[in-house]
């Protein structure tokens, strides 16, 4: 279940609103994460996040294997965007994915990444596909680092965060900002040309999705409704508002003396 939101605001759920509210992913352009971190990769070894960078560009995505809302959709979107992109993954860039839950295993990050290497389909490109898991200080330091603030609810054992990927240039500083499940490969092949030349892009407009869930414990949505209500809301008025000025205009023209047109001229 998605709640949209455009930011910096972030819609308020009635279950744990306090911390929905400083759900967040701000953009930190030119800021660099820190490449000193230990993860574990999805063969079981210990690994930095420096082994993924120095020659080419890192596209860098944030969530749960185990999600069973957002971040599966953040996944393959990541990949079909990436599929319309000539450019290949392991040769021109590389696709690091960190869990942010650190109670997954070796496994969960090895069953993601098979789904995903089969879904992306060019062979020879596993070696371009990482996916990591890592203890809390880790994890928080990364996220920290880039901007993404998220919150784990243990009420119904999910994590809210927002959706979006990132790409970092080879020295790992923060280049360009994707939000959302659905990224344009022109836009994609652009920023990972630009960050591979260490250039930085410009802020983008935030357009966050949230992951988070209905709790059958409370049986309260979170947010979603009173969000869709707004957005109908606003929709409803533009439509209202739009329709008023064309009868008005309308009435105008049709209640125009005839030749007054000529008379004018």
């Amino acid at each position: 279940m998605l709640m949209l939101s455009l930011a910096p605001a972030v819609v308020q759920a009635q279950s744990g609103a306090h911390h929905l509210e400083n759900i967040s992913f701000e953009q930190r352009l030119g800021e660099k994460v820190p490449l000193d971190l230990t993860f574990v990769n999805e063969h079981g070894a210990t690994v930095v996040l420096g082994d993924y960078f120095g020659d080419l560009p890192v596209v860098l995505s944030l969530g749960y294997y185990e999600c069973p809302m957002l971040c599966s959709l953040v996944r393959n979107g990541m990949v079909d965007g990436l599929s319309d992109v000539r450019l290949t993954a392991g040769i021109d860039y590389h696709v690091v994915n960190v869990s942010i839950d650190p109670t997954e295993t070796t496994m969960h990050a090895a069953n993601t990444k098979a789904a995903i290497v089969s879904r992306y389909a060019r062979p020879g490109s596993e070696e371009g596909w990482h996916f990591l898991t890592g203890t809390q200080d880790s994890i928080k330091q990364l996220a920290d680092a880039v901007g993404f603030a998220y919150f784990y609810d243990e009420t119904i054992d999910q994590y809210a965060h927002a959706a979006g990927i990132l790409v970092l240039t080879p020295e790992g500083a923060l280049a360009r900002y994707f939000y959302g499940i659905e990224y344009n490969a022109s836009d994609l092949r652009l920023g990972l040309v630009e960050a591979s030349g260490n250039k930085i892009g410009t802020p983008v407009d935030q357009l966050l999705l949230l992951c988070y869930h209905f709790d059958p414990s409370t049986g309260k949505y979170t947010g979603l409704v009173m969000t869709i209500t707004r957005i109908a809301g606003t929709i409803t008025v533009m439509i209202i508002l739009g329709s008023i000025f064309f009868l008005s205009r309308s009435s105008q023209q049709r209640g125009a003396p005839p030749g007054s047109a000529a008379s004018a001229d």
